[in-house]
């Protein structure tokens, strides 16, 4: 079995649309109450440690890899686990180092490949720098990113490398470094990095598992919400360009009011309401304006609670979340306790199926990946 620990569900959705490609099966959990290990050939594990502080993410990331040494013997050369990945974020946000810091106290690993980035969309690493589309990472919209904000493109600075061989963080600038990296694996070495990583590693080290021919593309249903919690410029890109949809913006400067005082929070869920059912299309998400942290840290339950009003409170066909700390406090307040991928319409957006909520689908994305053109 693999095993791929995220540290965000629009990540670990990612992987499991590269899964959905290789016909492989896939068990997603996205909570620590993990009781047995599952019979499947994949199981994803999205931990949401990235919306955590520090402190918090390592003790997260320790209470999984302490779980999963007990119940599955983590020494590579006696495993119930074959193979283990730890996945990142491309562009480097999150607690890259503590958490694999908390892994290695755990699993018999001695050497860590952290291959980032993603050739194919543009996401490379020379000479140290990281640029998207030819730009330094601190000069793109990721330096207004509300909770790890690109000060530095030098990937040393952005993740705070340690000055030692265990890990080792090359210059990627095209898809065959991902493919020289995974040949160079061996069960003493811990792969972390991108999706791109993941399939390459995927490729090599399990040469037996092939792609599969695409299936054929579901077609979304009528009644749509869109819960968009990224402040990424390729979100505001597709709210401009969404015609299809109603757009109900809220004002940063309501956020604290509305979780405060439930009155008013009442009277604007009729509201958002009333516009859903003009349509039966709308995206929800927030002006475009930079919050304080605090503020910031909010928006996402202000987001789950509107998305929670509105599923009891209409019939929705198809749930679309932007952003893997949004998507996870949405799955919390709707007591979605498991996910099941079923369809991958482009690279991040991935189509789930909820048990035992018939007639809904959820997609989740990364914010910083585009949705399909079709749903425009």
């Amino acid at each position: 079995m693999i095993t791929v620990l995220a540290d965000d569900i629009s990540g670990a959705a990612e992987i499991a649309g590269i899964c959905l490609r290789y016909d492989l099966q896939i068990h997603f959990d996205f909570d620590l109450g993990l009781e047995h290990i599952p019979q499947t050939d994949v199981w994803i594990i999205a931990s949401d440690t990235r919306s955590m502080s520090e402190t918090k993410a390592r003790e997260r990331t320790w209470e999984i890899a302490y779980f999963l040494s007990c119940h599955c013997g983590l020494n590579p050369r006696s495993s119930r686990l074959d193979w283990m990945f730890k996945k990142i974020d491309s562009a480097l946000r999150g607690h890259i180092i503590p958490e694999i810091d908390e892994l290695l106290n755990q699993i018999t690993k001695y050497q860590v490949f952290i291959l980032p980035a993603n050739p194919g969309n543009g996401r490379i690493i020379r000479d140290g720098v990281y640029y998207i589309n030819g730009q330094p990472l601190a000069q793109t919209s990721f330096a207004d990113d509300p909770d790890f904000p690109a000060k530095s493109s030098l990937v040393k600075e952005i993740i705070h490398l340690p000055d030692n061989e265990m890990i080792i963080l090359p210059d990627i600038v095209d898809e065959k470094d991902y493919s020289d990296y995974a040949k160079q694996l061996t069960p003493d070495i811990l792969p972390a990095g991108a999706s791109a990583f993941f399939e390459a590693c995927l490729q090599t080290v399990f040469p037996a598992v092939k792609k599969t021919a695409r299936r054929e593309t579901p077609e979304w249903g009528k009644n749509r919400l869109m819960i968009c919690g990224s402040t990424h410029e390729a979100s505001w890109d597709f709210i401009r360009k969404a015609t299809d949809f109603d757009v109900f913006e809220i004002a940063v400067n309501e956020v604290n009011t509305l979780l405060e005082n439930s009155e008013t929070f009442e009277n604007r869920l009729k509201e958002i309401l009333h516009v859903f059912n003009r349509r039966k299309r709308l995206i929800v998400c927030t002006e475009r304006k930079k919050a304080d942290a605090v503020v910031s840290g909010k928006i996402k339950y202000l987001l789950a609670a509107i998305s929670k009003y509105l599923l009891e409170k209409t019939p929705i066909e198809e749930l679309f979340i932007e952003g893997g700390a949004t998507a996870y406090a949405c799955l919390e307040a709707n007591d979605f306790l498991s996910l099941v991928p079923v369809y991958e319409y482009a690279q991040g957006v991935v189509r789930m199926e909820i048990p035992d909520r018939e007639n809904l689908h959820l997609t989740i994305k990364p914010g910083s990946y585009s949705w399909p053109e079709k749903l425009i």
